[in-house]
């Protein structure tokens, strides 16, 4: 897109920073600090981001990216995902509904994916979401 406008495109810049360091340290702030950097130069600033290719999801109106933790799944997101270092593993298959020893096949895991998606259809978590159409939401 940027270079339809006669503007350099993205080079993959921000990459170096996704990969452990030699110490086996990731440097994730500088991830972001460049991935913003380029958004805004890409996409412009930040609340106000346009592009022909994507509708952008303002992250102060929807959660994009829910971190589960004490407040569980109770908080409406278009993605909910478990992080960090000290995962509950047990709460985690509860909420996905499959026990432990059926995870290690894909077959059994897709399977339940999708007998859950006929069960419980999905429902936005906002208007910003209800808003925003497809292919791809980014924030």
């Amino acid at each position: 897109e940027a270079r339809s406008r006669g503007e350099e495109g993205y080079d993959s810049e921000c990459a170096q920073y996704v990969w452990p360091i030699a110490k086996g340290n990731h440097e994730i702030a500088l991830y972001a600090m460049c991935w913003w950097r380029c958004s805004e130069k890409l996409a412009g600033p930040f609340g106000s981001r346009r592009s022909t290719f994507f509708r952008f999801a303002d992250p102060r109106l929807a959660d994009v990216n829910h971190v589960v933790g004490a407040r569980g799944l109770a908080e409406p997101a278009v993605l909910h995902h478990f992080a960090g270092r000290s995962k509950d593993w047990e709460f985690m298959l509860e909420t996905f509904g499959m026990a432990r020893r059926n995870t290690g096949n894909c077959v059994r895991v897709f399977d339940h994916v999708d007998a859950v998606a006929e069960k419980q259809q999905c429902i936005p978590g906002g208007p910003a979401i209800t808003e925003c159409e497809p292919p791809v939401l980014v924030c």
